[in-house]
């Protein structure tokens, strides 16, 4: 081996040290290797000061800005921003996608126009995913995460995400969910216990909650998709302890 190609490879060698190093630094910086913390429990209500956001949603960040500006011009104290994501991009087309970008706030404002809106939040039971990482990374983080926790204690989606942008770079995903019925769950065991016999060559479903659909799309909105049909009731009540998963 000649000088000249020993020389090429340490260059290489250093090169790729350096990148090394960059690259993870860079994951560190934004939250690529934190843990996320997923828990259960009763979240709201909240009074939110909102802007209707069509198109892509790692725009929203535009919305919640102007919000920001127009709490702080009018004197009003803000909270915590946060976004909440309604449509499946995989069903809508990117520039209809809808989602509404802004602050939580203690105090009703005296009047809001257009674009501006209030939206008050009801207390519902949410699965709450926790990380500290940037607000494009975390949504790769904390959906498939949820989408895990729920599939294993037989929970389903009751409504829009909601994603909160604590100080410290943390954030914090709001998944609210109803619990299976006693019935269901009576059912759901009974079915498991006593399969029902099939004819040879037939597939055998699988078994699940009556009502409860075997559905993983419920992974990050901007991203693959979470079909948003409207906010959590009013007061639901799970039929479980709290829960807490961390990895």
């Amino acid at each position: 081996m000649t000088s000249r190609i020993k020389g090429f490879l340490a260059v290489f060698l250093v090169l790729l040290i350096f990148l090394t190093i960059l690259i993870g630094g860079i994951g560190y910086f934004y939250g690529v290797f934190s843990p996320v913390k997923i828990t259960t429990g009763i979240r709201g209500p909240y009074l939110m000061v909102y802007m209707l956001h069509r198109g892509a949603y790692h725009q929203i960040t535009e919305a919640i800005e102007k919000v920001g500006k127009l709490l702080d011009e009018e004197k009003i104290s803000k909270t915590i921003s946060c976004a909440i994501f309604y449509d499946d991009p995989r069903d809508v087309a990117l520039e209809d996608l809808k989602s509404e970008g802004g602050y939580l706030v203690d105090q009703r404002p005296l009047s809001l126009n257009h674009p501006f809106g209030l939206r008050e939040i009801p207390k519902r039971g949410v699965i709450l995913a926790t990380t500290k990482a940037h607000p494009l990374i975390a949504p790769f983080k904390t959906y498939a995460r949820i989408v895990d926790f729920m599939q294993m204690h037989h929970l389903e989606h009751d409504g829009p995400a909601m994603e909160r942008y604590l100080p410290g770079g943390i954030v914090e995903v709001e998944m609210p969910f109803r619990s299976p019925t006693l019935d269901q769950l009576h059912d759901s065991i009974k079915d498991m216990r006593f399969p029902a016999r099939q004819a040879p060559g037939h597939q055998a479903s699988t078994n699940q909650i009556p009502g409860h659909q075997a559905s993983t799309n419920l992974t990050h909105p901007a991203h693959t998709g979470l079909a948003h049909t409207g906010l959590a009731s009013a007061n639901p009540t799970p039929t479980h302890q709290i829960l807490t998963h961390e990895e």
